[in-house]
């Protein structure tokens, strides 16, 4: 995940993602450009005042070679490119140091884009609980 934000109710989807990816991370025009909708991922969670429900929308875009994002708005701490096997063993084994909604989006990603095998334990499970509607 490299950037996220709230929603305006002025903007689209595909306008906030493009502001977003601007502010946060001073991608050029060119790459804003070819962001494409990937679909949206929902879960809930419990607050002090009950359940709290929320709803992503993501999106996909390849990065040119070399391309270094730059954290230019302060709301994002680094950025860091990690290799798929890193990223898998990272959410098998330390997924307490992912914020929940990042480690969603990038186990989506990596459903979305057959990186994990239909082999892995729990894997059906984790497709339909990504895929469940929540209302």
């Amino acid at each position: 995940q490299m950037v996220a934000g709230g929603q305006p109710t002025a903007l689209t989807f595909d306008e906030n993602v493009r502001k977003e990816c601007e502010e946060e991370a001073s991608l050029p025009p060119e790459v804003i450009a070819a962001i494409e909708p990937a679909g949206s991922v929902s879960y809930r969670y419990a607050t002090p005042k009950g359940l709290s429900t929320k709803v992503l929308m993501t999106h996909d875009v390849e990065m040119p070679q070399g391309l270094q994002p730059l954290c230019s708005d302060g709301e994002v701490e680094q950025f860091r490119l990690l290799p798929i096997a890193e990223v898998l063993r990272s959410l098998r084994e330390d997924l307490p140091v992912w914020k929940p909604n990042s480690a969603l989006v990038a186990i989506d990603f990596l459903v979305r884009h057959r990186l994990v095998s239909e082999s892995e334990p729990g894997y059906a499970e984790l497709v339909r609980l990504l895929r469940q509607r929540v209302s």
